[in-house]
């Protein structure tokens, strides 16, 4: 979530529209929403909030489950500790006075945490849920002209305020790139890519992803491929494709031309990452899940560059 979207909502937005702003979610009544909504969940969510996504997919029909996990990679990349220079953080980088109106708990704890992913993913569904509502009312109006969901999501990077303000998604650049970078990858994900084709193995990726990410914070030690004694680079990449039926070698170099090599826009979740020396897993949205090197423990991280790499291998 940028500031400049909090700015927004501070200075621009009228009494009537910050009222709706801060209202319950749009869209209906719980039940016809529940009808309506698309919980369906992309199959690069991390494993441990896909129950979340669903949810939070399911608040309104304007703001499916795609959307939440495409917003949520773009701000974070699933890291429920990110913090932005601008004061964001969390999964789904609020700002703190946002969160002040519309954190809510979402793990039922007593406590409304922007640093606990299940709390940020419950309140941004509500929130973008209630940007929605608030641009339906504006479209009605005859204030402002486009999708609803576009719309929402341009109020939620620049604020409501400027939406109103010139009509429309306003003329900012930033803006105008998150809108449409947040639609593609949301088109993309419900046919089951994480920025390119699905190839039709979207339940492999997630078996790949979700025994990957079950060993987050495992020792990387060189050789290693068990969790008695932790991982280096292939043998994480080779246990977790064991998992889905495939059996890879105990070698990042082959396992790097065991398959077929594709672009970034076309890999899809699980498949490997590759540099030169070293394998990792892609995760969608431009992060792997990787052991890395010695003193670095099994992690999720977003994709660098490094010597020979990155380059993407499809495993058929």
């Amino acid at each position: 979530m940028k500031a400049k979207g909090v700015i927004g909502v501070l200075l621009v937005v009228p009494a009537l529209t910050m009222s709706l702003m801060f209202a319950s979610g749009g869209g209906g009544k719980d039940g016809e929403d529940e009808k309506k909504a698309d919980g369906t969940v992309p199959v690069n969510v991390p494993a441990e909030y896909q129950a979340d996504v669903s949810r939070a997919g399911k608040i309104c029909p304007e703001i499916s489950a795609a959307v939440i996990a495409v917003q949520i990679g773009k701000e974070s990349s699933w890291q429920p500790q990110a913090k932005s220079q601008a004061g964001a953080v969390g999964l789904a980088q609020f700002m703190p006075d946002t969160w002040k109106t519309e954190g809510k708990d979402g793990d039922g704890d007593g406590k409304a945490d922007p640093m606990n992913g299940h709390d940020a993913i419950y309140s941004q569904g509500h929130f973008m849920c209630s940007l929605a509502a608030q641009m339906k009312k504006l479209i009605d109006a005859g204030k402002v002209k486009g999708e609803v969901l576009n719309l929402a999501l341009a109020a939620y990077n620049a604020g409501p305020g400027a939406v109103e303000e010139y009509g429309g998604i306003p003329p900012f650049t930033d803006t105008q790139n998150y809108v449409q970078q947040i639609t593609q990858k949301v088109a993309q994900a419900k046919t089951g890519g994480s920025g390119g084709s699905s190839g039709g193995d979207g339940s492999r990726g997630s078996k790949i992803l979700a025994t990957a990410r079950s060993k987050l914070g495992k020792p990387y030690v060189w050789g290693a491929a068990d969790d008695a004694v932790g991982y280096d680079c292939s043998g994480l990449v080779q246990v977790a494709y064991a998992a889905a039926g495939i059996e890879l070698a105990h070698s990042s170099a082959t396992q790097c031309t065991a398959g077929s090599r594709v672009s970034q826009d076309q890999a899809q979740p699980g498949d490997l990452v590759c540099w030169d020396g070293h394998v990792a897993l892609y995760a969608g949205n431009n992060t792997i899940v990787e052991a890395a090197t010695e003193g670095i423990p099994v992690r999720e991280t977003t994709v660098y560059q490094m010597v020979g790499g990155p380059y993407y291998v499809h495993i058929n």
